[in-house]
C-alpha cells in the first residue's frame, strides 16, 4: 500500500486523458485492495465498472468485502490471467508489476492474452520495473542482498512489536528466492516495447522513474538502480 501510494499520482497523470464514463476497467493481478482503491479514487465520480482477476481467492475475498463496504461496482474472477478465453473484452487494462510475476519464457503469450480482451480503442497501463540485464550466474549475490536487507529490516518491525514467527528464516529465504527470480526475469524496457508491439499493441507514451533498490546492494559496492515504468499501450480500431 505504501508503495502505491507513492505512485498514485503519476498513475493518475498518466491515466486521466483515458478515463470516460462507464469504463469497463480490468485490474490484470491483484495482490490487496491497493491497486482497486487507487483507481477508485483516480475515477473520483466518474462511474467505471471495475473487474480484478487472479488466481488466487485471498485477495479477491478482501477485494469483494471492501467493495460491498464502499458500494464500489467491481466484480472478482478467480482465473490465472494466462487462461482469460477473450469472450469478453474490457475498455482499459491495468497492469500494477503483473509482468514482472511472468516468467520471460511466457510474457508474450500472456501479453498476447492481455491485448485480446482490449476493446479496440482502449488502453492498457502497464506498470513494470525495468533495468539492466542481470544473469543467472549473479543469483546467488543478489539474493545473499536481499536477504540480508530484509531479514534486517523485518527483524526490527518484529522486536518492536514484541512479535514472534515460527519459521521466519524458512519463509526470507522462499521469499529472498522468489524475489531474486522476478529480478532475474525484468525486462530493459526497449524488450518490453517490442513485445507489445509483437502481440498488435501500439504504445502510446513511456513514463520512467528511476528508482534505488537497496535490497539488491551487491556486497556494498553500489546500489542497483531500476526504474518504475508505466507504459501506456492502445489496441487500434
Amino acid at each position: 500500500m505504501k508503495g502505491l501510494s507513492s505512485e498514485e499520482q503519476i498513475l493518475s497523470d498518466v491515466m486521466r486523458p483515458f478515463i470516460r464514463q462507464d469504463a469497463r476497467v480490468l485490474i490484470g493481478g491483484s495482490a490487496d485492495t491497493g491497486v482497486l482503491c487507487s483507481l477508485g479514487r483516480i475515477y473520483g465520480p466518474v462511474k467505471a465498472a471495475f473487474t480484478v482477476v487472479d488466481k488466487c481467492r485471498s485477495p479477491l475475498e478482501l477485494i469483494r468485502e471492501f467493495a460491498a463496504a464502499k458500494q464500489v461496482l467491481c466484480r472478482t474472477l478467480n482465473v490465472d490471467i494466462l487462461e482469460i478465453d477473450g469472450r469478453e473484452s474490457w475498455d482499459q487494462i491495468v497492469l500494477h508489476y503483473t509482468a514482472n510475476f511472468i516468467d520471460a519464457a511466457h510474457r508474450e503469450r500472456f501479453l498476447a492474452g492481455v491485448a485480446r480482451v482490449l476493446e479496440p480503442g482502449g488502453t492498457l497501463i502497464c506498470a513494470v520495473k525495468t533495468g539492466e540485464k542481470v544473469f543467472s550466474e549473479q543469483r546467488e549475490t543478489l539474493e545473499a542482498g536481499f536477504l540480508t536487507r530484509s531479514r534486517g529490516d523485518l527483524e526490527d518491525f518484529l522486536s518492536r512489536r514484541r512479535i514472534e514467527i515460527d519459521d521466519l528464516e524458512k519463509m526470507l529465504r522462499a521469499y529472498a528466492s522468489a524475489a531474486t527470480t522476478r529480478r532475474l526475469n525484468m525486462s530493459m524496457l526497449p524488450e518490453m516495447q517490442d513485445t507489445l508491439r509483437n502481440v498488435g499493441l501500439r504504445v502510446l507514451s513511456v513514463h520512467s522513474t528511476p528508482r534505488k533498490f537497496r535490497y539488491y546492494d551487491e556486497g556494498g559496492s553500489r546500489t542497483r538502480i531500476d526504474s518504475s515504468t508505466l507504459v501506456v499501450a492502445t489496441r487500434d480500431l
